[in-house]
């Protein structure tokens, strides 16, 4: 019997929601609430599964946390994001465009491999994937990706997608209510699912729209940007 629970453990198939010891090592996600019910705050790596409407605020969620570690100077992926990235509003959260790697994919498939490639090259801190749903078996290929390449993966998922039984290090639903976000957490590997609560997310752009100014104002740096196909 211990010999089978030891295999299970080895292949992250036992929860042990109880036993906080085994992951003291936190990231802040910059939400005061937030780190409460998560005991701290983000895991320093692994896959979070977070299911929402788009563009309900789920970046401006999970960005704190990922440039807290950015002394780590390595790349943040955007994989297939459902809408044009906003440099200004990159750059006013405090991410050096020269780390942002932009990556088109035409298919699902080519975007879960480009996510898991990332994931465990060692070159990316974070790996921003946005698809309608996501099976069983490439939810534990992404969540191995990022614990190999000790990267936070972060899958966006529609709302209506359930995920509860998913192997993934985190999951949480999110939906936007005037300025706050509630968010539910469903599955953590540190503790256990949390009802419902609210935060206040500052969604209000901090540089302002450049159609403000007479002429576009002008970048130091350029997103790096590859298509799944090359």
């Amino acid at each position: 019997m211990k010999s089978l629970l030891h295999d299970l453990q080895k292949k992250q198939l036992v929860w042990t929601a109880a036993d906080l010891d085994q992951h003291k090592e936190r990231v802040a996600t910059g939400y005061k609430q937030l780190d409460e019910a998560l005991n701290g705050g983000f895991p320093q790596s692994g896959l979070i599964h977070i299911t929402s409407t788009m563009g309900c605020g789920e970046l401006r969620l999970v960005i704190p946390a990922i440039v807290s570690r950015q002394h780590e100077n390595r790349l943040y992926a955007f994989i297939a994001p459902p809408h044009l990235l906003n440099a200004e509003f990159l750059i006013a959260e405090g991410i050096q465009l020269e780390q942002v790697l932009l990556i088109q994919a035409e298919t699902p498939e080519q975007a879960l491999w480009s996510a898991e490639q990332c994931a465990k090259s060692g070159a990316c801190s974070a790996v921003f994937i946005w698809q309608p749903a996501l099976q069983q078996i490439q939810a534990k290929k992404l969540e191995l990706a990022a614990l190999k390449g000790d990267c936070l993966s972060f899958f966006f998922a529609d709302a209506k997608q359930q995920a509860d039984n998913l192997p993934v290090s985190l999951s949480l639903s999110i939906q936007r209510q005037s300025s706050k976000v509630t968010i539910c957490v469903n599955k953590q590997k540190v503790g256990w699912p949390i009802p419902a609560f609210s935060v206040k997310v500052p969604f209000k752009a901090k540089l302002g729209s450049p159609m403000r100014y007479r002429s576009k104002p002008k970048l130091s740096h350029n997103v790096v940007a590859f298509n799944a196909n090359n």
